[in-house]
């Protein structure tokens, strides 16, 4: 019997977002990033207690990283401090359409990462969701470390959901972190990649052919995102498409981290679901939640109170249409 948990912890990489504020991509704002860092704000601005797993150093950005989570109400209890560790950043350009490309990364101490030491059982305990990326998994060290957090909060009976959030200038090249993700897949419980990620993952070149192939994997919970197109909710080898309202798109940066954030919301009020039915009604929630970030710029606007949206929403019979 699943013994009952209260929480959600993340383990990554704090990232240091440097946002183009205009089409010319020749001004930038600060912000606080990276998929995990995103993923533990929302579960925090739902109102689930939120741990996040990370390393940090003494310098400005990473006392940068702090107050803002401290901000967000994350506890970084579990969390480790290294004198030398400067934090990776990323440049993020964007398009006349509001898309992302993430145009460089920036890592002066890429060795100073988490190592299978700095896992502690306790972080662990009485958590019913556990999300890792694909981040802290290009890195032999931090995957140990990541694999070490996975095995611990599985045996603890927590969720183990799954984004692949795949940014390949970060990997040493395409084959090492398609091997990488697909191995760890049998370990999770819920998945999310995007329409390119499946295909790049399973080397298909049609959507149609990697669900097909993917529905056979017998991950217990998938989502596939596709953009205005909506996603893709797959369960028990059903696939159930789930359209989404069209936005105007200002910045489509961290929309993917608001969709797992809404999904995982979902499992933590109403259950993993039991039927294919409930898994698509997780993903028409996560499609509202990616569609409202992407009005906004950058990857954590305020979009006023998350219970609100919850309410207003998630428990509406025509909620895809009220927006």
């Amino acid at each position: 019997m699943r013994i009952v948990h209260q929480g959600a912890i993340a383990i990554g990489d704090a990232f240091i977002d440097y946002l183009s504020i205009n089409e010319n991509n020749d001004n930038y704002e600060k912000r606080l990033g990276g998929a995990s860092v995103n993923l533990a704000v929302h579960l925090s601005r739902f109102g689930i207690p939120s741990f996040y797993v990370t390393k940090l150093g003494n310098e400005q950005d990473s006392q940068f990283v702090q107050e803002q989570l401290a901000k967000e109400n994350i506890k970084l209890d579990y969390s480790v401090l290294s004198n030398g560790k400067l934090l990776p950043s990323v440049y993020i350009h964007l398009d006349q359409n509001g898309d992302r490309h993430f145009h460089s990364y920036e890592n002066k101490t890429p060795d100073d990462v988490l190592s299978v030491d700095d896992i502690k059982e306790e972080a662990f305990l009485n958590k019913l969701l556990f999300y890792f990326g694909s981040g802290t998994l290009f890195h032999e060290a931090a995957k140990e470390a990541t694999v070490k957090a996975i095995m611990t909060a599985k045996n603890h009976g927590a969720y183990i959901s799954f984004d692949a959030n795949i940014r390949l200038k970060r990997w040493e090249s395409e084959e090492h972190c398609r091997s990488t993700i697909l191995s760890l897949l049998p370990i999770a419980d819920i998945v999310k990649f995007s329409e390119e990620e499946l295909l790049f993952l399973l080397e298909e070149e049609s959507l149609d052919a990697a669900l097909s192939r993917v529905k056979e994997m017998n991950i217990p919970l998938l989502f596939v995102t596709a953009g205005k197109a909506g996603s893709y909710a797959v369960f028990q080898g059903q696939v159930q498409h789930v359209k989404s309202k069209a936005v105007q798109a200002v910045d489509t940066t961290g929309a993917g981290d608001a969709f797992m954030g809404a999904v995982l919301y979902s499992i933590y009020t109403d259950g993993f679901p039991a039927n294919i039915q409930k898994a698509a009604d997780y993903a028409c929630n996560g499609n509202i939640m990616g569609a409202l970030i992407a009005k906004e710029p950058g990857a954590l606007p305020n979009i006023g109170g998350y219970s609100n949206i919850a309410e207003k929403f998630f428990t509406n019979p025509h909620k895809n249409q009220l927006f």
